[in-house]
């Protein structure tokens, strides 16, 4: 597959490449210029032809929402995460892209009661951060382009990504999850994305991935079980 990746410059996306540039034509983009050896398209996502041009010949998206930059003021990232996201799943689906997977963040499940077995059909609570009420703008929009039959469109929300090695010294974080395991189970996303549902060619998916343990605050057990996939990196060990 010919696979667009948004957020270029984060490094779950430069892992998520890594992951798929073996078995996968990837384009990578963003709005800001980045270094690498692979096909990359500088975008602010407007609603022009640029953006068209962007998404002609791709057969899915990978597009992170989640990870406001430091020096993004609030109004830039809700812009993000609403007109530019809207313009780029419209030309996406006037480009007959057949799948978009949405990257968002299982901090919007954060108020719930941690005794609670939070799944996939609850529903978010976002708080009025940039970071939250950006994920939850862009989800809602994703949905509505799955629910009018434009688009075949997944949300998988993550929990804290890191690097196992990069956490030795701290403190266990329930929600962590490696950005290793995170791209693999993207590339299985993609691989597998017809079986989710075979009972409707169109659809909207809802995955929530971090590491598996007994101490993990949020279950992981659909996307397991829909992708024959197991994190790899536990953090057991972690204090």
């Amino acid at each position: 597959m010919r696979v667009l990746i948004t957020g270029a410059a984060s490094p779950l996306a430069i892992a998520i490449a890594d992951s798929l540039r073996t078995d996968h034509q990837v384009r990578l983009t963003d709005r800001e210029e980045i270094s690498t050896d692979l096909e990359f398209v500088r975008s602010d996502l407007g609603h022009d032809e640029a953006t068209d041009a962007l998404v002609q010949g791709i057969d899915a998206i990978v597009h992170l929402t989640h990870a406001p930059r430091p020096n993004d003021r609030e109004n830039e990232w809700l812009d993000i995460n609403s007109r530019r996201h809207y313009n780029l799943l419209l030309a996406a689906s006037e480009a007959d892209v057949s799948f978009a997977l949405v990257i968002s963040t299982l901090d919007l499940f954060q108020p719930y009661d941690v005794e609670m077995t939070v799944g996939e059909h609850w529903q978010p609570q976002p708080n009025t951060s940039p970071a939250q009420l950006g994920a939850h703008l862009a989800e809602f929009t994703a949905r509505e382009f799955a629910h009018s039959n434009a688009l075949d469109v997944a949300v998988l929300r993550l929990g804290h990504v890191v690097l196992s090695e990069d956490v030795t010294e701290q403190k266990y974080d329930p929600m962590w999850v490696d950005q290793r395991d995170a791209a693999r189970a993207v590339g299985l996303l993609l691989q597998k994305r017809k079986t989710l549902d075979p009972r409707r060619p169109r659809s909207y998916h809802v995955l929530h991935l971090q590491s598996v343990s007994d101490r993990a605050r949020f279950s992981s057990e659909r996307i397991c079980n829909a992708l024959k996939f197991q994190p790899q990196y536990t953090f057991e060990d972690r204090i």
